[in-house]
């Protein structure tokens, strides 16, 4: 959506007040103050000519559109059977796709997805199996009834044997399929598979497509081990901070080429001596190693545990599959235990997918309002609400950090609570009269 306070973001990022940007585009000043005031929108002519002599681009005019009014958008079966499509490998039907609930605020894409592909042995080469090219998006994957898993290491096929409340992550690319495993009951297995970004998000992906290849590369750490993951890093601060190790040591007396020779990362003290010198973060100095492409959890090593405590038992958490290098990604199968209103109210940061696993209908309050989820019903929440679910089912629940996580967060801290409705709606020129 086309945003006249994006506008004036643009406006006050160029340092041009009204009358400049009035001349450089060759409009009225009497224009661009009713589109700074709002009393008449931007057009798209304008945007055009912006971009073509201001160093922006034109996603700096368009805002996010919240279509989640409710602070939770709901997914009803009817509606999700109603998305349903086929999908053909090897010219055989192969998965039955449904969509479930998707919000434009929200990262994840998720689908039930059912194996029609049926196979009477567990061998990854079996030539029923038909593996994709794997995808951009990171995977969670919540397998209900009897499905193999495929997926490629070190360019060998596995296969993993799935059941019900097994989950699994997968990371971006790797060439990955599903089948449903031949049973006595003759029942298709399904999957919830929730695709999603992190970090890498459409501006990253813009920006690097702009700096080529050849750039891109460089900025590629090794994360074979935690030693080489952690000097890989340090060696690039040092790079963009213009640093030798000998200029290193000489102006801190640290002498890093010493440490690298040891089997270890350095201890704290010389980390805080590090961070110090170079003015950052102890943590800026730790990046994550020994990168997962393939994760696979079954249910009984589930960690579980209940909420808010042993005492008052209202939800039994069954925590799925993560990463380390994933912190604001979790996973959890969530059995409800309080048939009644007084169930603990949850509130997390993060933007919260909700799928009803059961076959009984359940309770929510999201603030003030109130509804229900029949089985296979999909919810969204928005992050820092309140709710809670009451009512005997279970639930899957999928929480990811989205945008304002990890360097967002700690960025946004910084600003105070006077500045922070400025941040996100800049109704100030920067400069003054």
């Amino acid at each position: 959506m086309i945003s006249n306070i994006k506008f004036r973001k643009v406006l006050n990022d160029l340092k041009r007040r009204p009358e400049d940007a009035a001349k450089d585009l060759k409009i009225s000043q009497k224009k661009i103050y009713d589109i700074l005031s709002s009393r008449s929108k931007i057009n798209f002519k304008i945007i055009q000519k912006a971009v073509s002599i201001w160093p922006v681009n034109f996603g700096d005019f368009f805002s996010f559109e919240d279509d989640t009014v409710s602070d939770f958008k709901i997914m009803r079966s009817s509606q999700s059977n109603k998305s349903q499509r086929i999908m053909h490998r090897g010219g055989n039907p192969y998965y039955l796709y449904r969509d479930t609930i998707m919000s434009k605020l929200s990262p994840f894409k998720p689908e039930l997805i059912t194996e029609l592909a049926i196979v009477d042995n567990n061998k990854p080469t079996n030539p029923l199996v038909k593996f994709n090219n794997g995808h951009f998006l990171h995977q969670f994957t919540y397998f209900i009834g009897p499905v193999n898993f495929y997926y490629l290491k070190n360019n060998k096929k596995k296969v993993a044997k799935m059941k019900t409340g097994d989950s699994m992550y997968i990371s971006p690319y790797v060439p990955h399929s599903f089948t449903t495993r031949k049973n006595n009951q003759n029942e298709f297995g399904k999957i919830l598979a929730l695709t999603y970004t992190d970090k890498i998000d459409n501006e990253t992906l813009n920006e690097i497509s702009a700096l080529g290849f050849d750039i891109a590369k460089k900025y590629k750490l090794n994360l074979k081990n935690e030693k080489i993951s952690f000097w890989s890093n340090l060696e690039n601060i040092l790079k963009n901070s213009s640093l030798t190790y000998n200029e290193f040591q000489r102006n801190s007396s640290i002498n890093l080429r010493k440490l690298k020779l040891n089997k270890k990362i350095p201890n704290d003290n010389y980390l805080r001596k590090i961070s110090k010198f170079l003015n950052i973060n102890i943590r800026d100095l730790l990046p994550p190693s020994n990168t997962v492409e393939v994760k696979i959890q079954k249910y009984l090593k589930n960690k579980k545990w209940f909420y808010p405590s042993n005492k008052k038992k209202d939800y039994l958490f069954n925590e799925l599959t993560n990463i380390p290098q994933l912190p604001n990604s979790r996973g959890f199968e969530v059995t409800l235990i309080n048939e009644k209103k007084n169930t603990s109210f949850l509130e997390v940061s993060s933007h919260q997918y909700i799928y009803n696993l059961g076959k009984t209908k359940i309770r929510f309050i999201v603030g003030n309002k109130n509804g229900y989820l029949n089985p296979q019903d999909s919810m969204y929440i928005k992050p820092n609400k309140k709710h809670s679910f009451f009512k005997k089912g279970k639930l899957l629940v999928l929480r990811l950090g989205g945008r304002m996580s990890g360097d967002s967060l700690y960025q946004m801290s910084m600003i105070s609570e006077k500045n922070l409705k400025r941040t996100i709606q800049d109704y100030k020129p920067w400069f003054n009269k």
